[in-house]
Parts: C-alpha cells; structure tokens; sequence
C-alpha cells in the first residue's frame, strides 16, 4: 500500500491540525510553519499526540507572512514526498492566511488533494493531474523555456522557428506572458528584449 503523507497548515492551534488527523487517513505529518509558532506549547501537543501514535512530525519552516516562502516551502516538500512514492495530501485549516492561501496555491499547482478542517472535513476543488503549467499554451511554455536569461526578441523568434512554430503564433504568445505579469519586454541598445519578470521569476521557476 502507498504510504500516505498529510501536509497540513500550522499556527498556534493544535486543534486545527488534531481534527484534520482524526478525519483525514495519513501515516506521516508535516507541518508548514513559522519559527515562532514551533516554539510554542500547541507544536509540542502535537509532537506528543504524534509520539503517542508511534510518528513523528516533520517541519517544513517557513515565513508564515511571506507568501513566495509558503509557496515555495510547500512545492518542495510535495515534491519530496512524490518523489518518494508517497500519496500527498494538503490541509490548511492552521496558520496565518498567507500560509494557507499559498499551500493551497501549492496543492492546485501540484495537483494534491486539498482539505479545510474546521467543524467539518471539506475536500477543496483542485484538480489532481492539473496544474498551472496546464493554462499555457505549448509556443508560451517554449517561450519560457528559451529565457532563462534575457534574451531578444528576434533570438527567441529564430530559436522557435526552428522548432516548427510560426512568427505571429510566437509574438503572441510573448505578449500573452507579459499581459499576465510572467515576462518583461525591454529597450536595449535599440532592440527588443525579453525576460522573466524578476517578481515572478519563483513562480516561473515552479511552472517549469
């Protein structure tokens, strides 16, 4: 049977975690939480429920109010878990909004069932299988693909006709990113330059 591992929201209320346990089936837990939050009593209550069951839990440490460190934190450690042919699930019933908001981003982005544990279990719609990556278009995720650093427009023109995609499709497809704040078109020495927008440059990485 694969091992089946809840990754769930953490703050300073132990019950929000304690509830998704006892309705949601898991073998191992991992939190997403701050610093702070894993230096209070509520994380050793749930350190000892764990014990007390024969696990263990394991931190994933984050800034609870910074939402590019939530995402990210979250991604990596669904990866892992996937990577280790284990069954993912979310919970995000604890911690700050910026922590649940961004592990549930994470979860859509990865395509993990996702709950709400409050007075009663609500699995969330994502999509397992779906992700972000899925809204692009094949000529924009090639796009991305071809600047990894700035690089002209005409570079990335050339460089995509030759994989068989058409002028007009690819100019559409680069402004379809910057409308959706992904790239960056700018004047360089009299030439048109794209780039990853610096402020999405963590999410761009993610969609890859």
């Amino acid at each position: 049977m694969t091992e089946r591992v809840l990754i769930s929201t953490f703050g300073f209320d132990p019950e929000k975690v304690l509830r998704a346990l006892r309705w949601i089936a898991y073998d191992r837990l991992a939190v997403i939480a701050g610093g702070k939050s894993l230096r209070e009593p509520g994380f050793r209550r749930l350190e000892a429920a764990e014990r007390a069951s024969g696990g263990t839990v394991e931190v994933v440490a984050v800034d609870p109010f910074d939402f590019r460190s939530c995402f990210e934190g979250a991604v990596l450690a669904i990866q892992r878990h996937r990577k280790a042919g284990r069954d993912v699930r979310m919970n995000v019933s604890g911690g700050t909004k910026v922590v649940a908001d961004a592990a549930l981003l994470a979860a859509f982005q990865e395509g993990v069932e996702a709950w709400h544990c409050e007075d009663e279990p609500l699995k969330l719609p994502v999509l397992k299988g779906v992700s972000f990556a899925d809204g692009l278009g094949v000529v924009q995720k090639a796009v991305l693909a071809s600047v990894e650093r700035p690089r002209t427009v005409a570079h990335v023109v050339n460089r995509l006709r030759e994989q068989g995609h058409a002028e007009r499709t690819i100019q559409v497809a680069i402004n379809g990113l910057r409308d959706q704040g992904l790239v960056t078109l700018r004047l360089r020495e009299g030439a048109a330059v794209v780039s990853v927008d610096p402020r999405a440059t963590w999410f761009v990485k993610a969609l890859r």
